[in-house]
């Protein structure tokens, strides 16, 4: 009998090491079967200026020099995958993707369910409006319209920070609509990150924006259980900031020196 028990006990090892390793082989092989592809795919949302955008048919922006430079370090090429912002999260938990680069601020409800890089851009919160509008604070909204990108930090920090002063919201898939209703005076606020916000209105006369209302750091993404993938990208992201790769598309992108 002490036989059989222990035969057993050795079986159950076995079939525990068999069946309960390759859920995390496979997590550790992500990055191995990038290298050996040759390819990583890259969700984008394709619709947030200048981080991501389309200019004559063409995937351009922030994110995407980053994601194409980031690919160069790490020896393969990049093939975007273009989804709605408001489902960005889910596709990279179904494996759709093998990472994400969309301007990802983090979050408490989002570092639940994926993981956030060493931060690559910092974006503060505020509004943008129209000039002579008198908003200049949270508290100058009450009793106007806002336009909000669904899915968006603009949108969470509203319904969370400022849920005290907006009676009135109208949501967007696309962040350059809501500027647009914006200048059309459908809307009288668009609350999203300030870089986001003064580059798409930098041309606009008659729209001003906001000081910062709070600090938001912009990350690349990965299944949580990608580790070793993780490490490679803040390898990389750690170069490109030490050898002023970040600053150059800061200056691209933003003007910023």
């Amino acid at each position: 009998m002490k036989m059989f028990t222990r035969r057993h006990a050795i079986a159950g090892l076995v079939a525990l090491t068999a069946f309960g390793t390759p859920g995390l082989a496979a997590a550790a092989d992500t990055l191995a079967t990038i290298k050996e592809k040759g390819v990583m795919t890259a969700g984008n949302s394709a619709s947030y200026p200048p981080f991501e955008f389309m200019a004559d048919g063409k995937l351009t922006g922030f994110d995407v020099d980053l994601a194409n430079e980031l690919g160069k370090r790490m020896g393969v090429r990049v093939e975007f995958t273009i989804v709605d912002f408001k489902g960005i999260v889910a596709a990279l938990v179904a494996k759709r993707t093998d990472i994400l680069i969309s301007a990802i601020t983090k979050t408490p409800e989002r570092a639940q369910q994926i993981a956030f890089s060493e931060p690559y851009y910092n974006a503060g919160i505020g509004a943008a409006v129209l000039k002579n509008s008198g908003i200049s604070k949270p508290e100058d909204l009450k009793g106007k319209t806002v336009g909000l990108q669904i899915g968006s930090s603009g949108e969470r920090f509203a319904k969370t920070e400022l849920k005290d002063y907006i009676g009135n919201a109208k949501l967007y898939d696309d962040f350059v609509l809501a500027v647009n209703d914006l200048k059309n005076k459908r809307v009288d606020a668009v609350i999203n990150p300030l870089p986001t916000l003064r580059y798409n209105t930098k041309n606009q006369a008659d729209i001003t924006v906001t000081e910062t209302w709070n600090q938001s750091e912009v990350g690349i993404n990965t299944r949580k259980e990608d580790i070793e993938l993780m490490a490679e990208i803040n390898k990389h992201l750690t170069a490109m900031k030490a050898d002023g790769f970040l600053a150059s598309l800061d200056k691209k992108w933003f003007g910023a020196s």
